[in-house]
């Protein structure tokens, strides 16, 4: 039943694609891809993705591979306004995964929120967003009959979240910039029995910017955090700090994006035994581009933080170094050819027990990468057709795993 279902929604969808283009001509793109109602631009979108994966389940829990198919639906909705220097908008958009195998893991994602931006001419800039998530945390592993879902160790969590950002920065003195933001981002799971991983997060902070160059700014940033784990679970509740010096360069320039070293810090507010309470790192967060040419960019991406596991809320330092090579055809600029490989380590802080009772500190060294092809047809049609390699190597045998897949995509955006 589910295959033919999915077979019904892959073909409408397909022959929506094919009557968009100007053979059938019967639905027209507008020109330059935009529809308004006055000022208002609305860009509505539909994506469908298909994708093989040999290990749905990541092996969670030392179990054996399961492969599958899944089918992702993706439409959504955006409202933009804009005001000459300023900007106003609002969209929605969805997930809707279905499995064709194992289809009681099938869920459906939904987000939607909007933003603020206002760019002063005397070198104020203010933004404000906020974003609403309706999600689900997928299952880790098949149901069983005759257990409860609060008894299931591998049941989904649905949760709500809202990522509310507001940031400040003003330019001045030709040279000189002072920016301050804030956010807070509410996690909260829906059953009471998973309470003890819902959190709050206050974060504030600041950043210094003396502007050397054209287009190449040095900063000085402080981060504070405080995060408050549900009732249930006061010994999780902690403090950070993070400090970071480095360099900012402009989105046009032939080197792109960011470079910031420091130092950071997790002090939790009550003292456990055995947990260490106290944490402090060196911390790099690394985000640069370098426009080869204008047929080549690569991108260097590089973090290190502490935090904490979504499964059991323990502290870890985790690393990752990932590096992305773009290439652009010559003869053909609506094609683009990619791949990346990247690095990432775990290295958690306290023992804990393995599925097979050995008590331990979890360590996981994970390699992955892709390859992949994307075409856009047109400014409003695009397709792509991805690889991905993943392998976690953990000493924990519930964490350890090899995955596979294919991701073959399409998107009509107006």
């Amino acid at each position: 039943m589910i295959k033919s279902k999915l077979f019904v929604i892959i073909a409408v969808s397909v022959i929506l694609l094919f009557e968009s283009s100007p053979v059938f001509a019967q639905l027209q793109a507008p020109t330059g891809g935009k529809i308004k109602l006055g000022p208002v631009e609305i860009h509505p979108s539909i994506g469908l993705m298909e994708t093989y994966s040999d290990n749905i389940y990541v092996s969670y829990d030392d179990k054996a591979k399961e492969s599958d198919y899944i089918t992702t639906l993706s439409p959504g909705i955006q409202f933009l306004l804009p005001l000459k220097r300023h900007s106003f908008q609002v969209g929605y958009k969805s997930d809707i995964n279905l499995y064709s195998d194992n289809d009681e893991i099938n869920y459906t994602n939904h987000l939607f929120g909007g933003g603020l931006s206002l760019n002063f001419l005397g070198g104020l800039i203010f933004t404000l967003s906020d974003y609403y998530s309706i999600a689900t945390v997928p299952r880790k592993w098949k149901e069983r009959a005759g257990v409860s879902e609060s008894e299931d160790p591998y049941r989904e969590l649905d949760y709500k979240a809202n990522n509310l950002n507001a940031k400040v920065r003003y330019n001045f003195v030709d040279r000189w910039a002072i920016a301050v933001w804030y956010n807070n981002y509410d996690y909260d799971y829906d059953e009471n029995y998973d309470d003890s991983g819902s959190y709050n997060r206050n974060l504030g902070g600041g950043s210094i910017f003396y502007r050397f160059t054209a287009k190449t700014e040095a900063l000085i940033e402080y981060n504070h955090s405080k995060v408050d784990y549900d009732t249930n679970n006061t010994t999780a509740n902690n403090k950070n700090n993070m400090v970071y010096i480095g360099l900012s360069f402009d989105p046009t320039a032939i080197l792109n994006g960011y470079l910031k070293l420091g130092w950071a810090e997790k002090k939790y507010d009550k003292t456990v035994s055995g947990r260490n309470d106290s944490l402090d790192k060196f911390s790099s967060l690394v985000d640069l581009g370098y426009n080869i040419s204008a047929y080549n960019q690569l991108r260097l991406k590089v973090y290190r933080a502490i935090e904490e596991d979504l499964d059991t809320n323990a502290p870890f330092t985790k690393s990752d170094v990932n590096m992305n090579f773009r290439h652009v055809l010559a003869w053909n600029e609506n094609i683009n050819l990619n791949a990346n490989v990247g690095y990432k380590t775990s290295d958690f802080e306290e023992s804990a027990n393995d599925i097979d009772g050995t008590n331990k500190i979890r360590d996981d060294e994970k390699w992955y990468g892709g390859v992949g092809i994307g075409y856009a047809i047109q400014k409003w049609l695009k397709f792509d057709l991805n690889y991905t390699y993943a392998d976690n190597d953990s000493n924990f045998k519930r964490y350890d795993y090899l995955e596979n897949r294919v991701f073959l995509s399409a998107l009509v955006h107006f």
